[in-house]
C-alpha cells in the first residue's frame, strides 16, 4: 500500500532577541526543538486527523510535509510524482477576480482555458457555491471563501491534501456543513488527507485515523478506520475513543 511516511524527523527553530545590544556586541538568539525524531506514516487515500496541544509540532509537520519547510535532519517521503496542497484558516485566494476564475486558475498546467475553465466549474459546484461564481471573494461570507478554498485546493489535483485548522473560523453550523461536504468529497473523489484540528468531535466525526502529538513529536495513534460514516459521537466505541484520545492529550 503507497503511503507516506515520516522517518526520524527533526526541526528546531533559532530566533534572534529583541534585546538592545551595544556596539558590535552579539545579539542573543535562543534555539527552540519542536519536533524530534518523530516517526509517522499516513496510508494513501485516507483521511488521518493530528490532535494533540498547542506547539506541539502539529502545524510545522504539515508545512514539512507541503514542502514549505525542511526537516533538520530525517526524511519525509511522497508516492513518486505525488504533490501536496496546503488548505489553512484563511485560504489563499485571488481578490482581483470571481470565483470560478479562481479555481480555474489553480486547476494546473497542460489545460487549455476553456478546459480549466470547465473544471473549475465542476469544483465549484461541489462546494456549493454555483450561485455565487461571479462574485468576488471580498463579496464572500467567511464560511463562503473557506469553500473557495477548498475548491482551488481540490481543483489543483494534489494527490496529498493538507488541511491546518481550516474551519476554525467557522461558526458550528457552517463547520457541519463543511464537515459533511469533506466526507462527500472523500467518499466521491477519495484523497489523502491529513488533518489538523482541536476540535475532538470534529477528529472523531471525520478521521479513519487520530494521531496524539506529544511535545517534541512523541506520537500515538488510533485506529477508526472500520467505524463508518455518518458517526453518532454517543456510540459507546466513539464514547469510549474521546476517553482514550482525551487521556492519551494529558499525558
Amino acid at each position: 500500500m503507497e503511503e507516506i511516511r515520516i522517518s526520524h524527523v527533526s526541526k528546531s527553530y533559532t530566533t534572534l532577541s529583541t534585546d538592545l545590544v551595544i556596539g558590535n556586541a552579539k545579539r542573543p538568539s535562543r534555539t527552540r526543538k519542536v519536533l524530534e525524531d518523530v516517526n509517522l506514516a499516513f496510508p494513501a487515500g485516507q483521511l488521518s486527523v493530528l490532535v494533540g496541544r498547542s506547539g506541539c509540532g502539529k502545524s510545522t509537520l504539515l508545512k514539512m510535509l507541503a514542502g514549505k519547510e525542511a526537516p533538520d535532519s530525517g526524511e519525509i517521503s511522497l508516492p513518486h510524482g505525488w504533490h501536496a496542497a496546503l488548505l489553512s484558516p484563511e485560504p489563499y485566494v485571488i481578490t482581483w477576480t470571481n470565483v470560478r476564475q479562481n479555481v480555474a486558475m489553480a486547476s494546473g498546467v497542460g489545460k487549455t482555458p476553456e478546459e480549466r475553465y470547465e473544471h473549475a466549474l465542476e469544483y465549484v459546484r461541489l462546494v456549493g457555491l454555483e450561485d455565487y461564481a461571479d462574485l468576488s471573494p471580498v463579496e464572500l461570507s467567511t464560511g463562503m471563501k473557506q469553500r473557495l478554498g477548498l475548491a482551488r485546493v481540490l481543483a489543483s489535483q494534489a494527490e496529498l491534501l493538507l488541511m491546518d485548522e481550516p474551519f476554525a473560523s467557522l461558526d458550528f453550523i457552517t463547520r457541519a456543513e463543511l464537515q459533511n461536504q469533506i466526507l462527500q468529497l472523500q467518499k466521491n473523489m477519495p484523497r489523502t488527507i491529513v488533518l489538523v484540528t482541536h476540535q475532538l468531535d470534529e477528529a472523531l466525526l471525520l478521521g479513519q485515523s487520530v494521531t496524539v502529538m506529544h511535545e517534541l513529536g512523541e506520537t500515538e495513534t488510533f485506529d477508526l478506520s472500520h467505524i463508518p460514516y455518518p458517526r453518532d459521537l454517543s456510540s459507546p466505541e466513539l464514547l469510549r475513543l474521546r476517553e482514550a484520545v482525551t487521556e492519551a492529550c494529558r499525558r
